[in-house]
């Protein structure tokens, strides 16, 4: 057996979860890799792009970047299925022409993919008596297919998920990844080596701001184990990649 060093070249990269709310711009997040800000109320390119992003799309559409796709500065695929999902990670994985043509890989939403996922087991399973194979079955799948797009070494990669609130033993209130299947729920963020929490917070004079907490506060789930970032960070993602991977 012949081990595989780890190089600084795999290391070069950063792979993270974004949970958040329904509506507070999980992919507009997509902007932020393209060198635009968020300035005085609308996005501004600030730095020519330097890399280019494939968008995974499970949503309904890509309404709030339409126009970064007739600008040729994103490219996707529809993820209308756990097949396309599996499909769309091979194509990224084995074809040399899609790593050098792109730098971010966006997969928007965790959520709905989870939906596809489930929905899929339930069409495999229709009898009610292997329900407990169905949901080992679906955990396993979701499992395998969201550690093979973490580990896919020529991207950075990132995730959008929405959040739903549980309760733990103590009935108190946390913040959670909105999937499907409480073990694939309580295990996702510890996959990834930075989850990020998107919330509006309010400055001293009223000023809604958006931010990314980077560590658990209250009921929020967040982590960086890079050590770099700030409790509290602008959701930039490329300055994020920048300053974790320079510091």
């Amino acid at each position: 057996m012949v081990l595989k060093p780890i190089t600084q070249e795999s290391a070069d990269r950063i792979c993270c979860l974004v949970i958040a709310k329904y509506g507070l711009g999980k992919t507009s997040l997509i902007r932020t890799v393209l060198g635009q800000q968020f300035v005085d109320g609308q996005w501004q390119q600030v730095s020519q792009p330097e890399e280019k992003a494939c968008v995974l799309s499970a949503e309904s559409g890509l309404l709030s970047v339409r126009d970064l796709l007739k600008a040729g500065m994103i490219e996707g695929y529809e993820i209308g299925s756990l097949a396309d999902f599996k499909a769309a990670y091979e194509l990224l994985l084995t074809t040399p022409e899609m790593q050098e043509r792109y730098g971010w890989v966006f997969i928007d939403s965790l959520s709905e993919i989870s939906d596809r996922c489930d929905q899929a087991m339930k069409e495999k399973y229709p009898d009610a008596s292997k329900n407990f194979k169905r949901w080992d079955d679906y955990t396993d799948s979701m499992i395998t297919t969201v550690k093979g797009f973490r580990d896919l070494k020529a991207y950075n990669v990132v995730f959008t998920c929405l959040e739903t609130i549980d309760k733990d033993q103590d009935n108190r209130r946390y913040v959670a990844p909105a999937v499907a299947g409480n073990k694939l729920k309580e295990r996702l963020p510890s996959f990834f080596d930075e989850v990020f929490y998107l919330k509006i917070e309010q400055d001293d004079a009223g000023k809604d701001h958006r931010v990314f907490y980077t560590q658990p506060v209250n009921e929020y789930p967040a982590k960086d184990r890079s050590g770099c970032l700030s409790p509290i960070e602008v959701p930039n993602l490329l300055a994020i990649k920048n300053k974790i991977l320079t510091d």
